[in-house]
């Protein structure tokens, strides 16, 4: 499973966040246009080798760490993160 700590730094390494490791928590509030959104799947699959469909995805909840890490989990154990 990954870690909300994974999470954050994919989000600060490939610079998807205009924030710093330190700077991000898991309820800081985030805004992910469509082209950080498209990074982030990229980002995923290069390291985790996880793919996001963004069509399919509940965006509603990429609007923190702990918001796509519950959309993440629910999408490895193959239920509704709703």
């Amino acid at each position: 499973m990954i870690t909300t700590d994974e999470i954050r730094w994919l989000l600060t390494h490939y610079s998807i966040v205009p924030l710093t490791l330190a700077e991000l928590d898991e309820d800081t509030p985030l805004t992910l246009d469509s082209l950080a959104l498209v990074w982030f799947q990229h980002a995923m699959d290069e390291e985790h080798g996880v793919s996001v469909d963004p069509y399919g995805a509940d965006l509603d909840l990429f609007t923190s760490v702990r918001g796509i890490h519950t959309f993440l989990a629910s999408l490895q154990a193959g239920t509704d993160a709703r």
